[in-house]
């Protein structure tokens, strides 16, 4: 089945439930000619059909008695839809002799439906007759080989709307408490004339008289309760907080002393790079670009306060040759 009509046979199916008390199992009451279609269309497991268009598992087939006395009337050429129709349940509809299978699934119905049948049928006048007298019964039959499910008849929707219109009506033992109580005037403030002024003074004298309590409240030493702040957690901040035109002044005022500073601090740095890449005065660059040269240090300029160590070995190299040689 497709989804499509699933879909609208469960709604059709809620609406009995919830409108009429239909329930699970379905009682679904089946005559000979609808019997004599499930033998024609060759359906093997017609409990399966019967889930697939009802949306449910819990069914319950019943075929009356007069139904099956036509069925066996037509001798052993249908002896497969006898034995298929064997398989259900017998609906005792307390008819002595068989009379004609219409008329017995009409008595069977009744003029309410109170037992909560689904009929299926191929009679298209039975079908007719039950749509105009009967509300509240859902109806099957075949169309080109498929099972379907009947939409819902006229007299069944204006049955469900006068439901509908009485659960909102006011119950009759609540309208006679109503009526017995007395009826209370109401002022209506905003009109004309001299009722509204009336009123209008009214309502000054009651707030006068409020705000008079209140003091008297506050003055006796009891607190008066304030407008509680919202939840700061749910509360979303504004993302450009609104500012007066002195806070705008101030705030351009300060983001131009700030590029002023800016500025001066990188004339400032500017001009110590160029004085330590300028040379001092004493320093000379090289003949062939190299960098300055070291300088030299003046011949004493700077004392040893100590002899020389080579010196003092010389002198006394020489005292010993001098010796050596006067003797």
């Amino acid at each position: 089945m497709r989804q499509r009509r699933a879909k609208i046979y469960r709604k059709m199916l809620h609406q009995y439930q919830m409108q009429f008390g239909f329930r699970e199992p379905y009682q679904l009451l089946l005559d000979d000619t609808f019997s004599l279609a499930l033998s024609r269309y060759k359906i093997s497991d017609p409990l399966n059909q019967f889930s697939n268009v009802l949306q449910s598992k819990k069914i319950k087939p019943l075929i009356t008695q007069c139904c099956m006395a036509a069925l066996y009337a037509l001798g052993k050429e249908h002896q497969s839809t006898v034995d298929m129709a064997k398989a259900w349940e017998r609906r005792m509809c307390n008819h002595r002799e068989a009379i004609d299978p219409q008329e017995c699934v009409k008595q069977c119905v009744g003029a309410e439906n109170k037992h909560r049948y689904i009929v299926a049928s191929e009679q298209g006048e039975l079908r007719r007759d039950l749509r105009l007298g009967v509300a509240g019964l859902p109806m099957m039959h075949f169309t080109q080989a498929v099972m379907v499910l009947e939409p819902m008849s006229p007299l069944t929707k204006s049955k469900i709307e006068e439901k509908e219109e009485t659960k909102l009506q006011l119950p009759a033992s609540e309208a006679g408490l109503l009526k017995n109580q007395p009826s209370v005037e109401v002022d209506i403030i905003g009109g004309s004339g001299e009722g509204d002024a009336d009123g209008a003074d009214k309502v000054e004298g009651e707030s006068a008289a409020t705000v008079a309590a209140a003091k008297e409240g506050e003055a006796e030493g009891g607190r008066r309760r304030k407008r509680k702040a919202p939840n700061p957690l749910s509360v979303r901040k504004a993302k450009n907080p609104r500012l007066t035109m002195e806070e705008k002044l101030k705030r351009e005022q300060e983001f131009k002393k700030q590029k002023q500073r800016a500025a001066a601090r990188a004339r400032m740095e500017a001009s110590k790079i160029n004085s330590t890449a300028t040379p001092k005065d004493g320093d000379a660059a090289g003949a062939d670009g190299e960098g300055p040269k070291k300088r030299r240090r003046r011949a004493g300029s700077k004392k040893s306060a100590t002899p020389d160590a080579t010196a003092v070995a010389t002198e006394k190299k020489d005292q010993i040759e001098q010796a050596d040689g006067g003797a």
